[in-house]
Order: structure tokens, then C-alpha cells, then sequence
């Protein structure tokens, strides 16, 4: 099969619900990263900027490592709009967003990684990627952009250090993959990857789990 005929086929094979899935997620990191971005600080320029790393950056990464042209993140206007959309609330209701406790603002959280994870790893396997690279895809999809964030804020990726946002990214993943392989309907596979991401970073935030530091 050429690297055209590829293409088609994952076009065709992406339907509005995994479209719809994709959008969520951006729009939900689009809020958190603008929310960062109003801690570190930055103004409204930065703010909107924190937040189009933070929401289309993973994305943007996966479909480059898959050869999709255009990335989605530059060839529709729904992606930018999505991303543009959060920010702007970020701006307009930090004061409130800013002020929730963690509870109340984990789950949306929890929520956008697993639809990125989940999202990477079917399209992972759509492009005929192994299995290890379908969770590995999905991983870097889920984390890419929140690390291209930390650096634009000043700090140290969270994800490449103490949180384990990249474990429950990489669990979601793997259910999703083990899911599909086991002829699990899409969208059922979709669920259970989400699930699966969604409720093990709850229970980290919930339980203050983090990944042990490596001393020399």
C-alpha cells in the first residue's frame, strides 16, 4: 500500500466521533494551559500561546510522526478554533477557574489525557504501527503538549519528573490497543482506554502519588 493510499484510508477510517474526541481534549488542555499561563504570570499574548502548545502540541507531534498532511492542528479550522476557544476562557475566567480546588478541576484533566491517548493510539494502529508503537504514540499525543508548556513556563516538564500522567497515559493506551486487538468495537475500545487513563490519574491526584526521584 503507497503512503497515499495510506492516507486515504486513515481519513476514511477517522469518524466524527474520534474527530469529536480529539476536539475535547484540545479544548480541555487549551483551559488548563491557559490557566498556567495566567500563574507564570504572562500576558494575554503568552496566555493564548500556553494554551495552543498546551492543546495542540501533542497532536501536532503525532501527526507528524505519522505522516498525516496537513497535521490536523493546521488543517482544519476546528482544531485552532477549539484551542482559541479555551484560551479565551482561561483569560476571561481565570479568577474562577483559577480558584477551584483541585477535585473540581482534576477530573477535566484526567478526562483530556485519556481522549489524547486514546486518540493516538487508534491512529497509531489506522497507519499499520505496531503495537508498542501505537502506546507509545499515544503517550507522547497525551504528554507532548503539556511538556512543550512546563518549558514555555519556566519549569521542568511535570511529566518528566514526579507525575504520572505519562504511566496513566501509556495504561490508557495499552487497554485501548489490547481492546481493539481483542475485536473490541471501536468506540467501546475508546471508552475503556479513557477509563482506564482517566481513573489512574484520579486516584494518583487523590493519593498524592508520584514517581520516585533517581539519586546519583
Amino acid at each position: 500500500m503507497t503512503t497515499e493510499q495510506m492516507e486515504r484510508t486513515a481519513r476514511a477510517t477517522r469518524p466524527p466521533w474520534l474527530v469529536a474526541a480529539d476536539l475535547a481534549a484540545v479544548l480541555l488542555f487549551a483551559v488548563e494551559g491557559g490557566l498556567m499561563g495566567v500563574a507564570a504570570g504572562l500576558g494575554p499574548v503568552g496566555v493564548l500561546a500556553v494554551a495552543f502548545v498546551s492543546s495542540l502540541g501533542g497532536g501536532l507531534i503525532r501527526d507528524l510522526i505519522v505522516h498525516a498532511h496537513p497535521p490536523a492542528a493546521v488543517g482544519s479550522i476546528a482544531y485552532p478554533a477549539a484551542a482559541l476557544a479555551g484560551g479565551l476562557v482561561a483569560a476571561l475566567a481565570s479568577g474562577v477557574l483559577g480558584g477551584l480546588p483541585l477535585g473540581v478541576r482534576a477530573p477535566f484533566d484526567a478526562a483530556a489525557l485519556g481522549l489524547f491517548c486514546v486518540v493516538g493510539a487508534i491512529t497509531a494502529l489506522d497507519r499499520r504501527m505496531s503495537v508498542l508503537g501505537a502506546v507509545l504514540l499515544g503517550t507522547v499525543s497525551a504528554v507532548g503538549g503539556g511538556v512543550v508548556r512546563d518549558l514555555l513556563t519556566g519549569i521542568v516538564p511535570l511529566a518528566l519528573r514526579h507525575d504520572v500522567s505519562a504511566v496513566a497515559a501509556a495504561a490508557g493506551a495499552a487497554v485501548t490497543v489490547v481492546a481493539l486487538r481483542c475485536r473490541a468495537p471501536r468506540p467501546v475500545a475508546a471508552v475503556l482506554g479513557v477509563a482506564a487513563c482517566a481513573t489512574l490519574s484520579l486516584v494518583a491526584t487523590a493519593q498524592g502519588w508520584r514517581l520516585p526521584a533517581l539519586t546519583g
